[in-house]
């Protein structure tokens, strides 16, 4: 009976799962660590968990969160933008990941493969995208900038839901 019941404990703890044990590597397309909130271009950013972005100050998108439109502003043409679905962890927030990320850790194909959302062949520092058809959620912002590729995190939220409601729940998520 014992050897039963320590065999089911067992079983137990090896398929229960939290944010700690996980199949998602510190480098995964769609982990999303943590965010940064803004409204405007010139806001600065406050920070939740430890975004796992590379920007490189090529960029900002805001809002963030964001309901229906959001710009993406730049100081050199955007030509590429894609949208993929991430998912919020809450490890790896010791990692620097300004010393793994680089330009060339997501081949673009397998972004434009994994993307909900995608504009190409842009010319603009600035593009205003309308995600009201995106599922409520996180998402990597994949932006293309002189034939290289930076990203950002973004949260999209459920229309009618107020500012202060998002940052609450953005805010005990990554508590």
């Amino acid at each position: 009976m014992k050897k039963s019941l320590l065999i089911i404990i067992s079983i137990l703890s090896l398929s229960c799962s939290d944010d700690n044990t996980n199949n998602l590597g510190n480098t995964d397309m769609n982990l999303v660590t943590g965010i940064n909130l803004r409204q405007t271009a010139e806001d600065i950013p406050f920070e939740f968990g430890n975004p796992n972005i590379l920007v490189n100050n090529k960029f900002v998108a805001y809002p963030n969160p964001v309901n229906d439109v959001v710009n993406i502003a730049a100081q050199e043409n955007i030509t590429d933008i894609w949208l993929v679905r991430g998912t919020p962890k809450k490890i790896y927030q010791n990692i620097n990941f300004s010393s793994i990320l680089n330009n060339n850790l997501y081949p673009e194909t397998s972004i434009i493969t994994n993307s909900d959302f995608a504009l190409n062949g842009q010319s603009s520092e600035i593009i205003s995208l309308n995600i009201s058809t995106l599922e409520k959620g996180y998402y990597k912002v994949f932006v293309k900038i002189g034939g290289q590729i930076y990203w950002d995190n973004l949260y999209k939220y459920e229309e009618g839901a107020t500012n202060e409601e998002q940052f609450n729940a953005l805010f005990n998520f990554w508590d």
